[in-house]
């Protein structure tokens, strides 16, 4: 009869299992990829999507009160405690409390190491009675990012149509070599 034991057996790398449980857990999930609302929802500590999974949470939302347009966002990186501040124009749709941008993950790390980073002094808080009188005045200039609805966690724009999404699209340009 055979005796078995552990000590020849080569150890479990658990750094290598636990990169690949998080690399999972930063995938888009099925459900919101299918998901389409009718408006964009900006809402406090909601995930952050690039095209390729998950990149961040959205902590803040910069309205510009002359307007009530939603200027940029405010979103604090997967794994570091700074915050980046990102125009509103990368913003393609949201699924309930997620936001998708039209950034893939290399892209929004350039951003992240390039970009400008949250300020406290910097910004000041909105008056939300008076973002909602001007909603109807803005909505002419901007109607994609004009302010619809307002609550203490969450700011919504009309979705617009996808034509007019596809205008807000980072343009991409390759090149081809000649034989």
């Amino acid at each position: 009869m055979a005796i078995l034991s552990k000590r020849d057996l080569p150890r479990r790398d658990v750094t290598a299992s636990s990169a690949a449980a998080q690399q999972q857990a930063e995938v888009i999930p099925p459900e919101l990829l299918v998901r389409r609302d009718n408006t964009v929802r900006y809402e406090k500590d909601g995930p952050i999507y690039a095209t390729d999974g998950k990149v961040g949470t959205l902590k803040k939302v910069v309205v510009d009160e002359t307007t009530a347009e939603v200027a940029e966002i405010i979103i604090q990186p997967d794994g570091s405690e700074k915050m980046l501040v990102l125009p509103a124009d990368v913003v393609d749709r949201s699924a309930g409390a997620a936001l998708f941008i039209n950034l893939n993950r290399v892209q929004f790390n350039e951003r992240v190491n390039n970009g400008t980073t949250y300020s406290k002094n910097h910004f000041s808080k909105a008056d939300l009675k008076n973002l909602l009188k001007k909603k109807d005045a803005s909505r002419a200039l901007m109607p994609r990012k004009s302010v619809t609805n307002v609550g203490p966690d969450f700011v919504e724009t009309p979705l617009g149509s996808a034509i007019d999404r596809l205008g807000s699209r980072p343009v991409v340009t390759t090149s081809v070599a000649a034989d």
